[in-house]
């Protein structure tokens, strides 16, 4: 990967940098939601660490060796560009200055989550519109494709692909009135044509693998750490470090049982 990453030292040598995964910032308790109160404490506990929480564009140029990274670097993500992003994470996020990268499905900008694909057990709600995207780039939220439609690519058929993968570039661009070269993978699903359209097309793109991000990793495949693992305020104090690592190491087993389980449940 180092090769195929083309990294250069611009990166730190031993980094190990989380990518925080959020979806919905609401009271609806399910399975994809973060309280608003939640949030509030995992910000200021992450604004206590110390960290330097830097956009996901950035950490993809410095893997590719343009740029370099300050000690301590976290990255925030948000998942589908749900509404309650906007009404409860970005006001939280400018009061401490903080950067963020979210991900929009760009066939339901304004619309409900009811895409096929979507599992039962997920609510419906409201994603953001453009207009309210347009504010959010505005003031530093950085934004990504997560697709057309938000099918598992894995399973979507070759004809679909492009418009899954390159329109919704396409329509996001449109749109927003610059490049968009971020892009996440709806279930972090995905197979090998998938997988090479996107590199094609975008200059970085997020799984759902638990991890950090080491000067191994490939910018078209980074590892992730949903907020379930680390919502507590005690664990977001400690982001950076071995012990994180070691922390991940220990849940990774747990977590691929879970999705395994929850796997067969939505298919």
């Amino acid at each position: 990967c180092r090769r195929r990453c083309g990294l250069a030292s611009a990166a730190p040598t031993h980094m190990a940098i989380p990518i925080l995964s959020y979806h919905a910032i609401d009271e609806q308790r399910s399975p994809i939601s973060v309280t608003p109160d939640a949030f509030r404490r995992q910000m200021q506990a992450l604004s206590e660490s110390r960290c330097n929480v830097i956009t996901l564009g950035r950490l993809v140029n410095a893997l590719r060796g343009d740029g370099e990274l300050p000690d301590r670097s976290v990255a925030i993500t948000f998942d589908d560009g749900f509404e309650s992003t906007y009404k409860h994470a970005f006001p939280v996020l400018q009061s401490h200055g903080f950067a963020a990268t979210v991900f929009a499905v760009a066939g339901y900008c304004g619309k409900l989550n009811d895409w096929p694909s979507q599992p039962a057990g997920i609510p419906r709600m409201q994603l953001m519109d453009w207009p309210q995207i347009a504010e959010m780039e505005r003031h530093g939220i950085e934004f990504g494709a997560h697709t057309y439609t938000h099918p598992r690519l894995d399973q979507t058929p070759a004809s679909d692909l492009e418009r899954e993968i390159v329109h919704s570039k396409h329509v996001m661009e449109d749109k927003l009135g610059h490049a968009v070269d971020l892009f996440a993978y709806p279930y972090g699903r995905f197979n090998t044509i998938s997988a090479d359209m996107v590199g094609a097309t975008y200059a970085g793109a997020c799984t759902t693998r638990l991890g950090t991000v080491t000067e191994a990793s490939d910018p078209l495949a980074l590892e992730r750490v949903e907020i379930l693992y680390v919502q507590h305020p005690r664990v977001m104090r400690h982001l950076s470090g071995r012990a994180f690592s070691w922390y991940l190491d220990i849940r990774r087993p747990i977590r691929s049982l879970a999705s395994a389980v929850l796997r067969r449940e939505w298919e």
